[in-house]
């Protein structure tokens, strides 16, 4: 054995002092900087996708809000056919221009009525229409059929929707499917592609229609026979699909390329597309978006000029400098074969060189950095970029006269520490995001990425890394939430979010045995405030009935609007039984009837504007969210029934 020890060194000499070491050093140098700039190309390209992915995910959020709204207004106008025994037209156009669907949500062709018509009911129909003016009247196409329908009221009723007039659409197949779909489940519903009878001449454009049921007594019935036996007609509304998509993402898809498919991507299915996607984008994400019943695909496609803003040089970087290594060391190691010894100290030194290289290069763009691993972060090496950060010059961190610790904000002190001694203890680098204060005052967001240089003897000895400015992309998540979640006119949370924290409220009862309850509030004549002192009036008022609504309620209690003037309280945890429950929601809903009693100041002088408020209670039972706002939605139209301005508790709760 002791022959072999000696004789193992002596090889190893021997290939040391030969070329063939430095071509092995070669062959190991090319491939290390091959993995290492496949490994970061592909992080990058990850990297590019999933911020791609997080633009993708905003804009389909924007399109299903947009639609939310449109059905939304559907919802209205049932309301309204619900609440007046008999809607004429020009009750229909002075609710639809009261909504000015043209600011509020623009893009949308109209907002119509149609009424079905069995076949016995046709002449004195075409009579009683012929009768208000329109001699002409008539309903197209022509031909015997058991059933019609008619499109009788559309707003504006102007321009291309004069075609629309007494439309049969119920004799054609695509809207028939949606409008049978809407009659039998009476929600709305969302046709297929479509040309509009709107469209004529050289600019047609693809369209697709929203209807919704209409049912004699306002009240849908609990049957499918029963929902076509009371079946009237629909409410509904055309869309030109790309002036509608304009209307939403206009200046919205800067970086992407947007194709919509009605269900599945063919050339026969396209709605729109925002331009000719090319065939050679690196990100292209697929969304199926559910709108009314009916799954549309929504194909976002990278831009050229995405790929190259997120384009990153760090692998060419990483690429070039290995290669130029390994390079090197092939060379000293070929020239200087004789003087091994000296040339396994230039090794050490290059590959020194080397990972403090790889540290900067893993980091860049941002401000690069070196200091002390401890706070208050004492600067070794700054580059010139930390002065946009902070105000103080690199000169001023190199003499100590500043430090990091001094431009951050205390409270994220113990989120760094944390990060760091968890990269030491793991010998990894790290990532932390925390807050930075200017000379000027100014608060910003960066994300800082370092790693910990350790010496021979497991001693930390400083920091390299680089910060990067995030504020822009803190601000946009939090602009992103603010959309999906929040009314951005009372600033209190929406529909969405509301149901959100009902399911959790339900959940949080089932599992706890607490018992709450849910308040429906409407307020009574709000149209007179519109009507009399214009909708900037009205949008202060339903802002004061927000602030009067949360200083009603507990502190861990949820108001939402739903829109218009619907409000909504969610009661959690009251009491241990429904009736319990059901006693001190009362109180509270009594409570807030008084504080919307007190008067409203208006244009100057004192209005008083009633609410009416239905209200229901949930405890252990398996519920959904949309049932119990439906019970707390007719325990509120029983309240109106009952003469407004008062409370009234669900039907099966009221004993």
């Amino acid at each position: 054995m002791p022959p072999k020890d000696k004789a193992s060194p002596g090889r190893f000499h021997a290939l040391l002092d030969r070329s063939a070491a430095a071509w092995l050093i070669l062959v190991i140098g090319l491939g290390m900087t091959l993995g290492l700039w496949q490994y970061f190309g592909e992080h990058f390209t990850e990297r590019t996708r999933d911020r791609f992915s997080h633009r993708a995910e905003a804009a389909k959020s924007l399109l299903v809000s947009r639609m939310q709204a449109h059905e939304q207004v559907l919802r209205g106008a049932a309301a309204l056919f619900a609440a007046s025994a008999q809607v004429d037209r020009e009750e229909w156009r002075a609710y639809v221009n009261a909504l000015e669907l043209e600011r509020a949500l623009p893009g949308i062709q109209g907002t119509g009525f149609t009424r079905m018509i069995p076949a016995d009911q046709l002449a004195g129909h075409v009579a009683a229409v012929r009768a208000e003016g329109f001699s002409d009247y008539a309903i197209h196409p022509a031909g015997e059929r058991k059933l019609y329908s008619s499109i009788v009221y559309l707003e504006p009723f102007t321009g291309r929707n004069l075609r629309a007039f007494g439309y049969d659409m119920y004799s054609e197949p695509v809207r028939r499917e949606a409008m049978e779909r809407a009659r039998d489940n009476g929600l709305p519903a969302l046709s297929g592609k479509v040309t509009l009878v709107q469209e004529f001449g050289s600019e047609v454009q693809a369209g697709f229609l929203i209807y919704l049921p209409i049912y004699a007594g306002g009240i849908r019935p609990d049957t499918v026979d029963a929902r076509r036996t009371a079946l009237l007609g629909f409410v509904y509304s055309p869309f030109r699909a790309q002036d509608m998509m304009d209307s939403i993402f206009s200046g919205q898809l800067k970086d992407a390329e947007l194709e919509l498919f009605d269900v599945s991507p063919t050339p026969g299915n396209l709605l729109f597309a925002s331009a000719q996607r090319s065939a050679h984008a690196r990100f292209v994400v697929d969304y199926p978006v559910e709108i009314a019943g009916r799954t549309w695909l929504a194909r976002l496609s990278s831009t050229p000029a995405f790929e190259r803003d997120n384009d990153s040089a760090e692998p060419g970087l990483i690429l070039f400098g290995g290669t130029a290594l390994s390079l090197m060391l092939f060379v000293l190691l070929n020239v200087n074969a004789k003087h091994r010894r000296q040339m396994q100290n230039a090794a050490t030194r290059l590959a020194q060189s080397r990972d403090e290289f790889r540290t900067l290069v893993e980091n860049v763009p941002g401000v690069v950095f070196r200091c002390q691993v401890d706070a208050p972060w004492g600067v070794i090496h700054i580059s010139p970029n930390i002065e946009a950060l902070t105000g103080a010059r690199p000169e001023e961190f190199l003499v100590a006269h500043v430090s990091f610790g001094d431009f951050i904000v205390p409270e994220d002190f113990a989120t760094i520490e944390a990060a760091i001694a968890t990269a030491l203890q793991a010998r990894t680098s790290y990532e932390v995001e925390y807050r930075m204060r200017s000379r000027s005052g100014n608060i910003c967001w960066v994300s800082e990425r370092g790693h910990v240089y350790v010496d021979e003897r497991g001693q930390a000895q400083w920091l390299d890394g680089v910060i990067i400015d995030v504020t822009e992309r803190k601000q946009a998540e939090e602009a992103i939430r603010n959309l999906a979640f929040v009314d951005t006119l009372t600033h209190l949370p929406n529909r969405r979010f509301l149901l959100d924290r009902l399911r959790q409220g339900l959940a949080n009862s089932r599992r706890h045995g607490r018992h709450g309850a849910l308040l429906f509030i409407d307020l009574d004549h709000f149209k007179a405030i519109n009507d009399t002192y214009g909708h900037e009036a009205g949008d202060r008022l339903l802002c004061d009935v927000a602030q009067r609504l949360r200083q009603s309620v507990r502190e861990g209690d949820t108001v939402a609007r739903l829109g218009g003037d619907e409000f909504v309280v969610m009661l959690e945890d009251l009491a241990d039984t429904g009736r319990e429950a059901c006693e001190k929601g009362t109180a509270i809903g009594d409570k807030i009837l008084a504080a919307l009693n007190e008067p409203f100041e208006i244009e100057g002088a004192l209005h008083h504007n009633t609410p009416s408020i239905g209200i229901t209670c949930f405890g252990s039972a398996d519920e959904r969210a949309e049932d119990l706002l439906r019970r707390a939605d007719e325990a509120m139209y029983r309240a109106k029934a009952g003469g407004r301005n008062r409370l009234e508790t669900h039907a099966t709760q009221a004993n």
